[in-house]
């Protein structure tokens, strides 16, 4: 689409033609009818009107000839050509640095209402239901969250049947939440025009109700569902849906805000908010291992014969079996993800080298080994990671072997490294060793003891973030160098896909959000995002403070409660706090027991649903309800498969993953306009009249400014340096000389053709200084031929031949000649 300024730069530029050519033209049919034979002043007229064109130049006429002539009349003339040109340029130029934008001005209040998400991911998101916020902790004997009266005792009657034992008569499992709990997790995001999140504005987007006796005396309970909505990965960009913020750009994760917008305004506005941010971080270390897979037609046959092998890049490098021992992850909340994923990749290696017959370490003269063949069995065995019919699909699982997933290798108890490890280092820290790649998991993880139950013995608390890790394979990448070409074809080809080893964890921050909105109605399609930043902190006292809810020193069977509290709870009951830039979340036993489920039990999503997410990642029970392979959606493909070239990019697969899920899980209730302290979800319709809105809030309205780009007015400036300094030498002259215009007067009357001819073919006889009304009374009328200017020619150059009286007078008797021959 064309700007103002190009189409006055068009217009100019058709201006400035006609400008030149139209007169050209004009002087054609001037020079067609003027024939050689006119008074003086006609001769006058017509030399005038030629030489204001540009026919002179492009006849390279004498008066453009300045070879002989004066040095001030050349300079002058040259001046008066470049300026001339410099016009042209200048007039095109001048407009096309216009342009139109519509900017921010200064920040004012103005009114906001909510916004309502018109598409699938509004329709899917229920009402919040009019029910206390609740939750649901401890499977075991003593079933009770921390906080809480009353509880209830398990007794198995029989085996595997357990019966609820009332400890009196009000025993029940309060699901309620205390109120001294209430308050602190409303205390540092209450008040009004604060846009950051809490604990409770983090919501499930659909729910069911329940009831069980056992469970607040039977009352009916909600408890968080999960629908997946659509695939929002492939799209990159950062999306606006209801209820949240979604980046899908390389750095994935959601932002929670119910979304309200400015009205009346004619051209929108800008305007930042802080907002709380979920961000699934990811490190992945490449394994330097590759499965490649070759293809070739039968020629006998109608079958394709598939080869499997590993592609060793550099994997066994300065490896040994004691890279199965370490130290327990002590990172804390300096989470190292890379750190791990190094650590379970090198592991995973050395595994893979036990169960391939491999020696460490390798020989010093090498550094890689030859491709190694997997057999038919082994193929089998393991269709994960070696399938000719998903080649071209992503693969993401826990970590596991070559050798298959149901039975999984396991170095012997009674190999040398088993049999030689000591249970701890000598300054008595302890030494955990992985046998198999459950323990492998289990350490990246960041146990700090291991057991064939796989459970995790660590307390709840801030110190421990969680954590998972799996290995993600790419989808194949041909490297035979066939194409499709009929030309190319060979019958036989081959892929190689990468893998790597990764380590996830949740980082929750306050990011500001800078918005845009630029309609005048209540449209969510017309907000967008234009930068998502940290929140920058003067000092570390200006940094918010967290708190995670603690099990004390004893392992215990919930999901932590976490979030933004006030200065007045650092020392809560209950609770480690810390203040920081960001909180990684706290880990929970739920993260290898959630039997797949993606949604948790009770109200409060911000607890349980990104630990279950988590959990469900690289390749829990539940992975199999969304399928992010690309199998059936090539534009996820396309988006992944340029990911897989390093480990960097990598990285954000898994992240992008968790950042889909997520997202269909969960919504933002809370707005700059929302009231806290709500015993139960809050409405997602920001502009409830019960609720006393709209209200205003600070922004910087849009509004229309013109813009110029000062690089389209060089030639124009040039050619105004030139005037000004013309003018101003004009203007002195003629204040020091002001007989100066008399002169000027008199220099072009006496140069004009008619004056110059009839002066010198009259030999002079008259006053050259005549006014101009004198002169042509007297020898303007004078009839004047020249005798070469016509095809015919003359044997003079030109001549007085009459007055213009005399030729009225033959026209009239010629016409009446006429007149007389009519009758």
């Amino acid at each position: 689409m064309l700007t103002v300024g190009q189409v006055s730069g068009l217009i100019a530029g058709a201006s400035i033609v006609v400008q030149y050519i139209l007169p050209l033209a004009l002087v054609v049919i001037l020079i067609n009818y003027v024939g050689s034979q006119n008074n003086a002043v006609t001769w006058s007229i017509v030399n005038r009107t030629i030489s204001t064109t540009i026919w002179p130049h492009l006849l390279r006429a004498d008066s453009v000839n300045a070879r002989y002539g004066s040095r001030p009349v050349r300079v002058i003339s040259w001046v008066m050509t470049i300026t001339a040109l410099l016009l042209v340029p200048s007039s095109v130029l001048a407009p096309l640095g216009l342009s139109e934008e519509i900017v921010p001005t200064g920040s004012r209040r103005v009114e906001f209402a909510y916004a309502q998400d018109t598409s699938s991911w509004g329709r899917v998101t229920m009402p919040r239901p009019e029910l206390a916020f609740g939750r649901l902790c401890e499977t075991g004997l003593n079933i009770n969250c921390p906080g809480q009266y009353q509880g209830v005792y398990m007794n198995e009657t029989s085996e595997g049947v357990w019966e609820s034992v009332s400890t009196d008569d009000d025993s029940t499992i309060n699901s309620s939440i205390p109120l001294n709990y209430t308050n602190m997790f409303y205390s540092a995001t209450s008040n009004q025009g604060n846009t950051v999140s809490g604990l409770f504005d983090i919501q499930y987007r659909r729910w069911h109700l329940d009831r069980l006796d056992l469970y607040d005396k039977g009352a009916m309970y909600a408890q968080g569902d999960f629908r997946f909505i659509e695939n929002l990965i492939p799209q990159e960009a950062i999306l606006l849906k209801e209820g949240l913020i979604i980046d899908m750009t390389d750095t994935p994760g959601i932002g929670f805000r119910n979304h309200t917008v400015p009205v009346g305004l004619e051209f929108g506005a800008t305007w930042s908010e802080d907002l709380t941010w979920i961000e699934p971080v990811t490190q992945c270390v490449d394994t330097n291992l590759s499965i490649e897979v070759n293809f070739a037609e039968g020629a006998d046959s109608f079958s394709t014969n598939h080869t499997y092998f590993i592609v060793d890049r550099g994997a066994w490098i300065d490896l040994d079996m004691d890279e199965l021992e370490t130290r327990p992850w002590n990172d804390n909340q300096t989470l190292d993800l890379f750190g791990r994923a190094y650590k379970a990749a090198r592991m995973s290696n050395v595994l893979a080298a036990a169960s391939l017959n491999i020696s460490l370490p390798l020989d010093s003269s090498a550094e890689t080994l030859p491709k190694i063949e997997i057999s038919e069995d082994m193929a089998y065995d393991n269709p994960t990671l070696f399938s000719y019919q998903d080649l071209d699909t992503l693969v993401i699982h826990e970590l596991a072997g070559f050798e298959g997933t149901l039975d999984e290798f396991s170095i012997s108890n009674t190999s040398d490294i088993a049999a030689n490890h000591e249970p701890s280092y000598p300054d008595g820290y302890v030494k955990l060793l992985a046998l198999n790649y459950t323990a492998v998991t289990n350490i990246c993880r960041g146990y700090y003891y291991l057991d064939d139950t796989s459970i995790d013995r660590r307390a709840n608390n801030i110190s421990y973030p969680a954590v998972d890790c799996g290995f993600i394979l790419g989808p194949g990448v041909l490297t035979s160098g066939e194409s499709f070409s009929p030309d190319t074809y060979t019958g036989r080809s081959t892929y190689q896909r990468k893998m790597y080893v990764c380590s996830t964890g949740m980082r929750a921050s306050i990011k500001t959000v800078d918005f845009y909105y630029n309609e005048t109605s209540t449209q969510l399609s017309s907000l967008g995002v234009s930068r998502i930043a940290e929140k920058t902190y003067l000092n570390d006292t200006s940094k918010p403070l967290w708190a995670v809810e603690h099990s004390y020193e004893r392992r215990m069977w919930f999901d932590p409660l976490w979030g933004l509290v006030n200065d007045s709870y650092e020392m809560m009951e209950g609770f480690y706090t810390q203040r920081s830039g960001h909180l990684w979340l706290p880990m929970s036993p739920h993260l290898v027991l959630s039997l797949g489920e993606a949604q948790g039990i009770g109200t409060l999503a911000a607890a349980s649903s990104f630990i279950r997410h988590l959990s469900n990642l690289y390749g829990g029970i539940g992975i199999g309800e969304r399928d992010y392979s690309g199998k059936f959606e090539y534009s996820m493909v396309e988006r992944i498969r340029p990911l897989f070239e390093n480990e960097t990019a990598a990285s954000q697969v898994p992240s992008l993953i968790m950042t889909d899920g997520l997202a269909a899980n969960l919504v933002g209730t809370k707005t700059s306009l929302s009231d806290s302290g709500a015993p139960w979800p809050a409405s997602l319709a920001a502009d409830s009249p019960a609720n006393g809105f709209p209200q205003q809030l600070r922004v910087s309205p849009n509004t229309r400014v013109i813009r110029y780009d000062i690089r389209f007015a060089i030639p124009g400036l040039i050619l105004l340096g030139i005037f000004a300094f013309a003018l101003a030498w004009a203007i002195t002259i003629l204040v020091l000389y002001p007989v100066i215009l008399r002169t000027l007067q008199n220099t072009y009357n006496q140069t004009s053709a008619g004056r110059l001819a009839a002066s010198l073919l009259k030999h002079g006889s008259a006053n050259a200084n005549r006014p101009t009304g004198q002169w042509v009374k007297d020898d303007g009328k004078l009839l004047i031929s020249f005798g070469h200017i016509d095809r015919t020619g003359g044997d003079y150059f030109c001549r007085v031949v009459g007055s213009a009286l005399d030729a009225e007078s033959e026209k009239e008797r010629m016409a009446g000649r006429d007149g007389s021959l009519g009758d």
